[in-house]
């Protein structure tokens, strides 16, 4: 049975990943703007949305990593199925650039190389990383079910070591030449949603169970980030992208506990973020072409009001439309399985 916070998770997390592609209409709009709402509301926000694909990946191993099924059904129901997603839509995206530009022809070779070796659009690389995250998804649950709590202790320990070495890299420019045994996007965030959702007791770290501590933690790293980036900045003279990474597992961490205790009331508002958390891997699929569409709201409504709350509205009316959409395609026999 789906749990509603774990769907609310990802419908926060599809908003921050329209908001990831706005470029300068809001995600970059900080390094163009003189008005203060802007300039600081957009530099949060595009540090913030970087939460997007470790909350994916956090889901992902709460909901996975608990689970028996053999190598079969993992092929057969989880591997499967995302090659074809990633052939499905891999081909549909080719199709939209040779109807952009008929003169180069649809060439079958390079639909396959965009499928093996490319991204055809940048946010497809997504599929790629989740795609490795499930061959190896045997191994994880071998590792998460075996791991204590102070083996996911000494874990964070080392996420807490390498946000340590990412900010003296960024004020030194001197990396440390130590190589980590784990991926974030498939060992990292994994593992840390699965004790989180599933193996987290009321020991020591029982007190990130209140909600209203994990809020306070989850603002001030925030703002530790946002005003780092900002010193930076009036120190070097220039922007830098690694403040959006450097605190981001923190930050994912916090907003999912945050989220998990927060109490859903009512059956209809439940129902609501079930149906639209069940949306959130096709909106992926398909919010390219949808902010193309409808992009055209950003410069109207920013005669109206400040470009940032202009931007944000043009996310959620993207998010909106291309739930619909989603929602409406699933209801064919058959293609509710596969997005």
């Amino acid at each position: 049975m789906k749990k509603v916070y774990l769907e609310l998770l990802r419908i926060i997390a599809i908003f921050f990943v329209l908001f990831n592609h706005t470029r300068s209409f809001g995600y970059s709009l900080y390094a163009n703007t003189d008005q203060p709402f802007s300039y600081w509301g957009s530099l949060t926000l595009s540090i913030l949305c970087k939460v997007a694909v470790p909350v994916f990946f956090m889901v992902s191993g709460a909901v996975l990593l608990g689970r028996q099924e053999s190598l079969g059904e993992l092929f057969r129901k989880r591997v499967l199925r995302f090659l074809i997603v990633i052939l499905l839509f891999t081909f549909l995206q080719y199709c939209r650039i040779v109807r952009v530009h008929p003169e180069n022809g649809f060439q079958i070779g390079t639909w396959l190389l965009y499928c093996y070796c490319g991204n055809i659009i940048e946010p497809y690389w997504f599929l790629k990383s989740y795609l490795s995250m499930l061959l190896i998804l045997p191994f994880l649950r071998i590792v998460a079910e075996g791991m204590r709590e102070r083996d996911y202790k000494y874990l964070f320990g080392i996420g807490a070591f390498t946000t340590a070495v990412g900010l003296v890299r960024i004020y030194t420019g001197y990396a440390l030449n130590l190589t980590f045994p784990f991926h974030g996007d498939i060992l990292l965030y994994p593992l840390t949603g699965y004790f989180l959702a599933n193996k987290m007791q009321d020991g020591r770290l029982g007190f990130l169970r209140d909600k209203r501590i994990t809020g306070a933690l989850f603002a001030g790293v925030l703002a530790l980030a946002v005003l780092q980036a900002d010193l930076y900045f009036k120190t070097k003279g220039n922007y830098t992208e690694d403040f959006h990474a450097v605190f981001v597992w923190i930050l994912a961490g916090l907003l999912f506990l945050f989220v998990k205790e927060i109490r859903i009331r009512g059956d209809r508002t439940r129902k609501m973020i079930l149906a639209m958390g069940s949306c959130t891997f096709g909106v992926y699929l398909i919010e390219d072409v949808v902010r193309n569409q409808l992009q055209g709201m950003v410069p109207f409504l920013s005669s109206y009001m400040n470009p940032l709350l202009a931007c944000i509205l043009f996310v959620a009316a993207c998010t909106a439309a291309a739930m619909a959409v989603i929602y409406l395609v699933k209801k064919i026999p058959y293609i509710d399985r596969l997005i």
